[in-house]
């Protein structure tokens, strides 16, 4: 899919996740998980083990404890040296996260199928069920005389109903696209002025369905699709003042 998004100076991405959910064809135990941990520590050194715990309460007996306490090994966490790029597998999703500076997408995209090449040898006999990007955006603006000049989509409501300036707002929405297996949860949020800015946060979440089997060409075909309607619902939201501030 050809690349005609304008591309900002100053993207506002604070966090950026990609996100698979996949059913592998075989049982495994997790610790296979890292059969590759040598390779993925050198860029991703810290490696955490992802624990779940539960607590059972079955009926009480008078004067004993009864409360069941059980721990269940579900994954890892890997964090490059910086600590803003993370991996995170179990043994039916997996993550690749960015925090602060957005390097751009195809930087981004690169450095998530790398990731996903780790899990080669689960990946590749398995079946992939969603695949996922959310984008939260971060933008500062010094002062709004109307919101309608920096945000295509706002709150309504009938005249005479908000009698008051609207200093901040919240809300939330969720779209399917006709004819795909794709929904869109975007949640806008302009938040009260603080240290003379504002601030407007603006979460877009991307979700496809479609199944197929694992293959990297298709999975970043599916990527290039989802960050079409991510960079549609975006670039369509804001108004060309708040664009020219990006």
């Amino acid at each position: 899919m050809s690349d005609g998004w304008k591309k900002l100076k100053h993207p506002p991405v604070v966090l950026a996740v990609f996100e698979i959910q996949y059913k592998a064809g075989m049982d495994f135990d997790v610790t296979v998980l890292k059969r590759k941990d040598d390779k993925i520590k050198e860029i991703y050194p810290e490696r955490i083990d992802n624990i779940k715990g539960n607590i059972n309460l079955p009926s009480p007996t008078p004067g004993l404890s009864t409360a069941q306490i059980s721990t269940q090994q579900v994954g890892y966490t890997y964090l490059n040296k910086e600590t803003n790029s993370k991996i995170v597998i179990t043994k039916d999703s997996f993550v690749f996260a960015i925090e602060g500076s957005y390097p751009g997408w195809d930087s981004f995209k690169l450095n998530g199928l790398s990731g996903v090449n780790y899990f080669s040898h689960i990946f590749d006999s398995s079946m992939v069920n969603r695949v996922s990007l959310r984008f939260i955006n971060h933008i500062k603006i010094k002062s709004i005389e109307s919101p309608l000049d920096y945000f295509n989509t706002l709150i309504s409501a009938k005249e005479g109903v908000i009698e008051y300036p609207v200093d901040s707002y919240f809300h939330k929405y969720v779209m399917s696209v006709p004819n795909t297996n794709i929904k869109i949860n975007v949640i806008q949020s302009l938040e009260e002025k603080q240290n003379n800015d504002f601030d407007f946060i603006f979460d877009i979440d991307v979700l496809c369905h479609d199944v197929f089997p694992f293959k990297l060409s298709e999975l970043d075909k599916s990527l290039e699709i989802i960050r079409h309607h991510k960079n549609t619902i975006f670039f369509k939201n804001l108004t060309q003042k708040t664009i020219s501030l990006l």
